[in-house]
Parts: structure tokens; C-alpha cells; sequence
């Protein structure tokens, strides 16, 4: 039964209470900690994707809170699909898996997970290899077809 709650202020309500108190809410704390709702590794976040009660007993709304996809060397292809049609970006199975690869990478060597401007780079750089790629490619066959 409804007893009244916002719960949707929850988070508000613990950022307050962590001010007065001059004290931090730990970032994996239950209900209300900014990371309780985030999820990196592939099956898990492609569950929270294609469900999110597979993995969230409720709704981040509810308590104030927003799920996070965090991109890293634990990623799979579903975050990064779904990553970048934030940005609205669609990509192919091929685009992500080669863009996947090189935030794998990236990621091992920092250390951590990325940000959204570092998987924005990643993009711009891939992009820009495949262009001159497919360049190369039609003048390769133009100059082919010139020579028959």
C-alpha cells in the first residue's frame, strides 16, 4: 500500500543529508549510490538492455537515479550499439565489434573505463581509417577499370 513516499527523492534526500553531515554517499551504496545502476560487463548490460528487472530489482527513476551504461574492456557490442545511439549514431555489427575492439583496448591501457569524449574519439578515428580505406579502395578500382 502507498504509505506517501517520494521515493523519487531519495538521492535528493541523501545528497542533503550527506551535506549536513559533511560526509560522501559511497558510489556503490544500495539504493541511492550513483553506480548502484551502472552496468559494463557484455551479457549484463545486453540483459539490462533487452530487460532491465533481469539485473534491477526497481526502476532508477524510481529513487532518483538514471542507469548508466559504463563502457570498458568488459563492454560487448550491445553497449557500444547502444552507447552510441545516445549519440545518435547507428552502427553496424561490423562498426561496433571494430570500434569495440580499439575501447577494449584503450580501456586495458588506462585502466579504467572511458568516458563518453574518449568513445567519441575512438569513432571519429575509426571513421576517419574507414574513409581513407574506402577511398583507396574505388580509386583502386577505377584505375582497374581505366586500364580495360
Amino acid at each position: 500500500d502507498d504509505l506517501g513516499f517520494k521515493t523519487s527523492m531519495f538521492r535528493d534526500l541523501s545528497e542533503y543529508v550527506a551535506r549536513a553531515s559533511a560526509r560522501t554517499i559511497p558510489a556503490w551504496k544500495s539504493i541511492v549510490g550513483t553506480n548502484v545502476f551502472a552496468h559494463e560487463s557484455g551479457i549484463h548490460a545486453d540483459g539490462v538492455l533487452k530487460n532491465p528487472l533481469n539485473y534491477e530489482a526497481f526502476s532508477p527513476d524510481e529513487v532518483g537515479l538514471e542507469r548508466q551504461l559504463v563502457v570498458g574492456k568488459h563492454s560487448g557490442t550491445a553497449s557500444i550499439v547502444a552507447k552510441f545511439k545516445e549519440y545518435g549514431i547507428e552502427l553496424t555489427d561490423e562498426d561496433a565489434t571494430a570500434v569495440l575492439d580499439e575501447v577494449r583496448s584503450t580501456a586495458v591501457g588506462m585502466k579504467r573505463a572511458l568516458f563518453d569524449k574518449e568513445l567519441v574519439y575512438i569513432y571519429k578515428d575509426y571513421a576517419a581509417t574507414k574513409a581513407k580505406e574506402q577511398a583507396k579502395e574505388e580509386t583502386k578500382q577505377e584505375k582497374t577499370k581505366s586500364k580495360k
